[in-house]
This record gives structure tokens, C-alpha cells and sequence, in this order.
């Protein structure tokens, strides 16, 4: 059972990815912290405070070609719920602010970002700290051992960057490798490794567009196929949004992704994990139970809102796979 709660959880951060090439790769490993709102100020480039700020390169400054990014996640973080039991980390999926009184939210109510936006929805923070109450703290280990060891490891491609602060069209790419990445001195995927393709990558393309220097995509319907322990697993995220800053010089070093799962992909996952043992679903099916939030039908609320932070770092792929795939 202990095995059955991590792998859901595993699954609702929805690859066996990355046969790892190294024909290149980053001599230093990626230490970078998750993107967030909190910016530095900005520091004078000399030392004595008088001269000019640093000049950041611009990538398209030949406006010759247009421009492609690649990046691998190295890391996921599942937001908790802060100690006032409405502040987390996520996004407004249903374009509303509910409470109690609700009917298609099933009565739950809805969260705050930290930064005072109301109307969050990421019922998977109010899951975690039962799994944490049972003893199943250590799932974010098991989460990131996957993506060490090759099992979880989601490529993101975007192309046709004409620019990086403002593009109504980019298409993104989401992609999955296969194989055992290489690690740097800290635990983390090396930047920089040449990744060759999963014979089940999804090759799903989308229309995106980046605003105020964020690649910024919704409404997006996508399936992560997920191996653990080399069974192959299959979730979906319903009208996923995405939020993926981009520096001046091109860096992509993470983001965040929401959207809704469908409770019958978990208790799918369920019963394939442990053969179709009634006890086993009768136990998840409990623990799942009226944490449902979207996907109002007939009374009931059929998904469950999440919201995934992720670090990534930079990728390349064989050259005769690294093309533009075009949008559906």
C-alpha cells in the first residue's frame, strides 16, 4: 500500500526517458532554486557601485533565424498549503472564486497565491499532508529518484522564438527521452546532455505564446506516460496551464504546471499497480475520497486540481530529432 500511495502521487506530477549520450554536456551541475517571484536587486558592475549594470547578450540579436529552446526537468516540488490553511502556490483554474456554498466545486474552497491572487485551485496541497500523516513524507524522494535514474525525466521544446519578451506564436514541444541521465557533484542532472527519445514520446505540440518574458500556454490537454520500477503508467492533465519564465539570454530554469486529473487515471493506476486487489482500491478510493474539485457531472466532481513547481535545466537532442513539430 505504502509502494501504491507514492506511485499515485508519483503519477499526479505526471516517462522511462533519457538514454543520455553525453555527446555534449555542462562540466558544472545545475544548483539553481525553482523559479520565483522574489527578483534580487539589481547590482553595479563595478566595485565601487559607479559603473554601468552588466550587459545580458540577446541570442536573437542577428534577427537572422528564429530561435529554439530545449530543457529537461531536474526537479518537482508539490506545493503545501501554508500554516493559514489558503495560502499555496498555484493557479486559477476554473476562471472563479469558490467557497463553500459551490455546487460545481463540490463545496471545496478555493486558495490564495502568496501573492494575494485569489481563486487557486490546488486541491493535490490539501492530499499531501495525508499521505505525510500516514508516513509517506519521503514521496518527493521517491519522486526525484525517478527523475534521476531515468523514469521521469519530461523534455520541453519551444521553437520559433522571434522574441523573448513578447511572441504571440512559439510552439512547445513536450517530449520524453529514455536511458540513465548523468548526475552532477550535487545529485542533480549535468546541463547540457544530448538526450535521444523515448520509443513512446508523445510528440504533443502546442500553440504557446511568452508575455513579459513568460512562455505562457493554456487550455492544454496532455498525457505523461511515467515508468516506475519499468511498468509503464499514463496520466493526463486536462486543460493544463503553464507558466515557464524566460531570462534575457534565453535561460529557461523552471516554472510551474496546473491542471486537472481525472480521478479515474489514479484509481487506474491503482488497480494496475497491484492487479486489481479490491482491498487495495477500496483504500485508495478512501483516501481520494471528496478531495474532488473540478468536473462538475451528475453531482459529482470527477478531477482533482494540481499544481506542480519544477526546476529544468538546459538539453540538446540527436540532430535528426531536434526538429519543429508542428502544432495540432
Amino acid at each position: 500500500m505504502r509502494t501504491l500511495l507514492c506511485l499515485l502521487l508519483v503519477a499526479c506530477h505526471d516517462p522511462d526517458l533519457a538514454k543520455v549520450v553525453l555527446i555534449e554536456s555542462d562540466a558544472s551541475s545545475n544548483t539553481e532554486a525553482p523559479p520565483s517571484d522574489d527578483v534580487a536587486p539589481e547590482e553595479d558592475a563595478s566595485p565601487d557601485g559607479d559603473g554601468p549594470p552588466p550587459v545580458v547578450a540577446d541570442p536573437l540579436a542577428s534577427g537572422e533565424e528564429a530561435l529554439s529552446l530545449l530543457v529537461v526537468v531536474d526537479r518537482m516540488i508539490f506545493p503545501r498549503i501554508g500554516d493559514d490553511g489558503r495560502t499555496i502556490f498555484g493557479l486559477d483554474l476554473d476562471g472563479k472564486v469558490s467557497d463553500e456554498s459551490d455546487e460545481t466545486t463540490c463545496g471545496k474552497l478555493d486558495q490564495i497565491s502568496p501573492e494575494g491572487v485569489e481563486g487557486i485551485d490546488n486541491q493535490l496541497s490539501t492530499v499531501i499532508p495525508l499521505f505525510e500523516f500516514v508516513g509517506l513524507g519521503a514521496f518527493e524522494t521517491l519522486v526525484q529518484r525517478a527523475i534521476d535514474e531515468g523514469g521521469l525525466l519530461i523534455l520541453f521544446q519551444l521553437d520559433g522564438i522571434d522574441d523573448l519578451v513578447n511572441d504571440p506564436e512559439v510552439t512547445m514541444t513536450l517530449r520524453l527521452g529514455s536511458g540513465v541521465p548523468l548526475l552532477g557533484t550535487d545529485g542533480r542532472l549535468l546541463a547540457g546532455q544530448t538526450y535521444s527519445l523515448h520509443p513512446e514520446s508523445p510528440e504533443q505540440a502546442f500553440d504557446v505564446r511568452i508575455e513579459d518574458g513568460v512562455m505562457v500556454a493554456s487550455g492544454v490537454d496532455t498525457r505523461i506516460p511515467i515508468v516506475v520500477f519499468g511498468v509503464l503508467y499514463e496520466l493526463t492533465f486536462e486543460k493544463a496551464e503553464f507558466r515557464v519564465p524566460i531570462t534575457p539570454d534565453g535561460v529557461i530554469s523552471g516554472g510551474m504546471m496546473a491542471g486537472q486529473v481525472p480521478l479515474s487515471d489514479l484509481i487506474g493506476i491503482a488497480a494496475k499497480a497491484n492487479n486489481n486487489d479490491d482491498s487495495i482500491l477500496e483504500s485508495v478510493q478512501a483516501v481520494l475520497a471528496g478531495v474532488t474539485d473540478l468536473g462538475y457531472e451528475d453531482g459529482q466532481c470527477t478531477r482533482l486540481s494540481a499544481a506542480i513547481q519544477f526546476g529544468a535545466v538546459s538539453a540538446f537532442l540527436f540532430e535528426d530529432h531536434f526538429t519543429p513539430a508542428p502544432p495540432p
